[in-house]
């Protein structure tokens, strides 16, 4: 479903980070572990690539911020993929599809008429 959001289109790390939230609630770590993850390695985000792209989807309002409650010690940051996320992740989602489908096609018609 497309939605109205005239959203740029989004870095590599933010729309990892997106996806990893898509999930579920996650901290910092648990970012970078789950972005490890669905991109069966091939894509690894750092603390400070992570922390800056959190700082602009916090302030972009697409991801929240709360805090979990740990056992004997400080609260842990946690992140949560906002309604308004949800939907910048679906246009961008949207976007590299017709992308893909694009490249695809000229790929083929290049094969074919090099052939």
């Amino acid at each position: 479903m497309k939605t109205t959001s005239t959203s740029a289109p989004l870095s590599n790390a933010a729309t990892h980070i997106l996806l990893a939230l898509a999930q579920g609630d996650l901290h910092g770590y648990g970012i970078m572990r789950e972005v490890a993850a669905i991109s069966g390695g091939s894509f690894k985000v750092g603390p400070g690539t992570l922390y800056d792209n959190l700082r602009t989807l916090l302030a972009q309002g697409v991801v929240s911020e709360f805090a979990e409650p740990v056992e004997n010690g400080e609260p842990r940051r946690m992140y949560h993929l906002t309604e308004l996320g949800a939907r910048v992740l679906d246009d961008e989602l949207e976007r590299l599809r017709m992308v893909v489908k694009t490249g695809r096609e000229r790929l083929s018609a290049a094969r074919a008429g090099g052939a």
